[in-house]
């Protein structure tokens, strides 16, 4: 049983990295455009980034934040 949870912690650190690494590209690409997220928008990805939001959640939360016009 402990080698099934040491697998599914593996899994969780793997994506994690995977979700970090999306979000500093998803950064540096806007950068590199000439934009800058402002402080709202790094909070919604860094949630992402961390697990606490999924994908779809932190999408309807930008784009909740991007029609607010905030």
């Amino acid at each position: 049983m402990s080698s099934a949870t040491q697998t599914e912690a593996n899994l969780i650190l793997e994506h994690a990295d995977q979700r970090h690494l999306a979000v500093r590209s998803a950064i540096g690409s806007l950068r590199i455009e000439g934009m800058e997220p402002d402080k709202a928008e790094l909070e919604i990805v860094e949630l992402f980034a961390r697990g606490e939001i999924d994908f779809a959640t932190m999408s309807a939360q930008m784009d909740a934040y991007s029609d607010a016009g905030l």
